[in-house]
């Protein structure tokens, strides 16, 4: 018996079009018909569709975050594994933001999406909606991003090129599987299991992200506490160190700690990992209260510190513990 697979289409480039107008890519209104309209998914599995918005990802938000995880979480049982096709500007934002919601998960969540419209001559779409649906029957138990043929971590991969095809790269965790002749799959994939899915799906959006550059102005930061920001990711230079002199950030460091308010630094860098005693300029961050991100991404990064802030209140652990804990795969312990 085939497997059973259920698609969620939520926009971007794969079902989009050209306005004949401006001839700027724009959601189609048949989008999801033409993605029923692919018989080679059929020799793959039994698939059934379900339309959860049609957006350019561009205007993908939290809320939709959750929509996508309540569907899964919903359809659990009914289902071998589940394709989410989107817009890939943000899908490692929502891959990761999934892979927090979505606990013990024992199914595969394959993520994918196209460069070029499925509609037009030389799309990537066909052929990545067949290697999605492929990964979502393999014996794998993650959330997913899968464009050509690779498969990557959801919470590890990258968007690293704005048009080439083979867009995403995992820069600091080694690819999951490779799909070829034959199908490889590494043994440091979570492998699927039984168990009840858990969904903590909330998520808080009033952080800053703030990206250190030579002569950034320290009051930035005093202003963002003033509005009332619930987290403050910092992007600080190399394995994340900050400005401690002239224009130092420390004092609006201790300030938001003192306020309960979390600070987390991450490096500018997409390899390599933040450790913030490598050098004095990270170590007063430390001593000040900020958390390290170590090796994440900063999409994982965001969308972790946006899943712990109400996570601390429902679980009782703190902020910091959430972030600094290895929950899907995110970072190396």
């Amino acid at each position: 018996m085939k497997p059973k697979l259920l698609i969620l289409f939520a926009g971007g480039t794969i079902g989009m079009v050209h306005n004949p107008t401006t001839n700027a890519l724009e959601p189609a209104q048949s989008a999801l018909e033409l993605l029923q309209n692919i018989p080679e998914l059929n020799d793959i599995a039994d698939i059934d569709f379900e339309l959860i918005v049609n957006l350019d990802s561009s205007n993908m938000t939290p809320e939709h975050w959750v929509m996508i995880a309540k569907k899964i979480h919903e359809q659990y049982n009914m289902y071998d594994g589940f394709v989410v096709a989107q817009g890939t500007d943000t899908m490692a934002y929502t891959a990761s933001a999934l892979s927090f919601a979505l606990g013990n998960l024992g199914k595969p969540v394959i993520f994918t999406g196209s460069l070029i419209p499925l509609r037009e001559a030389g799309s990537d779409a066909r052929n990545n909606l067949v290697y999605a649906c492929m990964t979502a029957t393999l014996d794998i138990a993650e959330v997913c991003i899968v464009l050509s043929h690779t498969i990557l971590r959801g919470n590890r991969a990258k968007k690293h090129h704005e048009s080439f095809v083979a867009a995403f790269h995992s820069p600091n965790f080694p690819v999951l599987g490779e799909l070829g002749r034959p199908i490889v799959l590494n043994n440091w994939r979570v492998h699927r299991h039984e168990g009840n899915l858990t969904l903590n799906a909330s998520f808080e959006s009033n952080i800053a992200v703030v990206k250190l550059f030579p002569g950034f102005n320290p009051e930035y930061i005093n202003l963002l506490l003033n509005s009332g920001v619930r987290a403050i990711v910092i992007e600080g230079f190399g394995p994340g160190n900050v400005p401690f002199l002239n224009q130092s950030v420390i004092p609006g460091i201790e300030i938001a700690v003192s306020h309960n308010i979390p600070v987390i630094i991450t490096s500018q860098m997409e390899q390599g990992k933040t450790n913030l005693q490598a050098y004095q300029a990270g170590l007063k961050a430390l001593n000040a209260g900020a958390i390290s991100a170590k090796d994440m991404t900063i999409e994982a990064t965001i969308t972790k510190t946006m899943w712990a802030l109400p996570m601390s209140q429902n679980s009782g652990k703190s902020v910091e513990l959430l972030i600094k804990t290895n929950v899907a795969g995110e970072l190396s312990v």
